[in-house]
């Protein structure tokens, strides 16, 4: 007998999200991935009232997702809660997957009080410092609900010790990020940016592309573009990519650099619609990230399914994402000299240019694309399905989901 399809809530908490970030790709990428046979989802979205046109909805409708929008006035407000236990019900959903911090927290009330299933997306806590802030407070209450989730999902192995500790009770699995590889294409020819953006287009270009924010190191990547604009005169430095909210003055910061490390004109910080992100890696030559945290990347993952070169830190899941030397080039975080090396042994190698960016995109294709994604989340689905209904043990349930991680973690006791 045809199993029926599992109905799954995706529950992001978007009240402070503008652009596409990490966790919206995540999102799109299941939603599109997702076999309609298996996996019913709908990506239900808190926003604040009256920003219901930010780039990021935008692109999800422009791709025809299945979305529903909750306006919450304040961060203390429970509309999204009270919508949730409607979806639920109305949807009969057995699934409810939580995407961030106050989605966690919120799903797990809204999934117990239903009586379904809780899963958790879980990518660290990136945005946010070390000290006792609102971030330490987030990360507190995150963790209690990692605590009480059925499974909790993350997208690297260095980001699943991050989740260890609601490990205690939740079963944490490793689901590498996939990409839409039909949508980056490295032989489809693409309009001439550099033109747009430098004003010429024999131009030797690096470029970074994610959210504008310390962690991933605009800064160094500009220290860096210094060093290398004095040996090299065909060369030219994009940033792609927007600030959070509340982050604007570390984007002002970032543009003062250009002037004051005396790049202008030859260092652009723009920003360009989620469609035209192909296009943009498309006119690069070298992408680099000068990233101090990362999960899994999914700009780097793009740039790799281009076939560019990639300079990036040791930081996050890099390198289970790729291999030093033999699809992408690895440096400490914070070395500034290093991504000065590696870029002059790139710029004068175009043989290893090319061979790094052929064997990214082959790496992706192997390991990194959205039907072993989607296969990989379908079979925890299942699996987490059918441990509630046999009413198993808390350890037999994590040895059964955590057989489907992409990478051993630690089942503890």
């Amino acid at each position: 007998m045809a199993t029926r399809p599992l109905r799954v809530l995706y529950f992001r908490n978007a009240r402070g999200i503008n652009d596409v970030t990490g966790a919206e790709s995540y999102a799109f990428a299941l939603l599109q991935a997702l076999d309609p046979k298996e996996v019913k989802a709908t990506l239900v979205a808190a926003i604040k009232p009256g920003m219901d046109q930010t780039p990021w909805i935008i692109e999800a409708r422009r791709r025809q997702l299945p979305l529903e929008l909750v306006e919450v006035e304040s961060k203390f407000g429970l509309q999204d809660c009270t919508r949730l236990r409607e979806l639920i019900r109305s949807e009969r959903a057995d699934i409810v997957h939580a995407l961030d911090h106050r989605a966690d927290i919120i799903g797990l009330l809204a999934a117990r009080l239903e009586k379904v299933a809780l899963v958790n997306a879980f990518f660290g806590w990136t945005n946010f410092s070390g000290r006792f802030t609102r971030g330490a407070l987030y990360t507190w209450a995150d963790r209690k609900a990692q605590a009480r989730a059925d499974a909790v999902i993350t997208d690297s192995g260095y980001m699943a010790s991050f989740a260890g500790a609601g490990a205690q009770r939740s079963p944490v699995v490793v689901v590498h990020n996939g990409v839409d590889i039909s949508r980056f294409r490295p032989d489809v020819p693409v309009p001439d940016m550099r033109e747009r953006f430098f004003g010429r287009s024999d131009v030797f270009v690096f470029g970074m592309v994610g959210r504008v924010h310390p962690v991933k190191g605009q800064l160094d990547f500009l220290k860096a573009a210094r060093e290398i604009a004095a040996r090299d005169a065909r060369t030219r430095f994009l940033i792609i990519g927007d600030a959070p909210p509340g982050w604007g003055h570390y984007k002002d910061e970032v543009a003062r650099a250009i002037d004051e490390l005396g790049l202008t004109g030859r260092a652009v910080l723009t920003n360009v619609p989620s469609s035209e992100i192909p296009a943009v890696l498309g006119n690069l030559d070298v992408l680099m990230s000068s990233s101090y945290v990362e999960s899994f990347s999914y700009s780097l993952l793009e740039a790799m399914s281009m076939r560019l070169p990639i300079i990036a830190t040791d930081v996050g899941g890099n390198r289970e994402m790729m291999v030093h030397g033999e699809s992408g080039l690895i440096v400490p975080p914070g070395d500034v000299p290093a991504l000065v090396r590696e870029a002059g042994v790139l710029l004068a190698d175009p043989a290893l240019r090319q061979r790094l960016g052929r064997a990214a995109r082959e790496r992706v294709e192997q390991h990194f694309t959205l039907a072993a994604m989607a296969a990989r989340t379908t079979a925890i689905y299942r699996e987490v399905m059918r441990s509630r209904e046999q009413g198993l043990p808390r350890r037999e349930m994590r040895l059964r989901v955590q057989q489907h991680s992409a990478v051993p973690t630690k089942v503890l006791p």
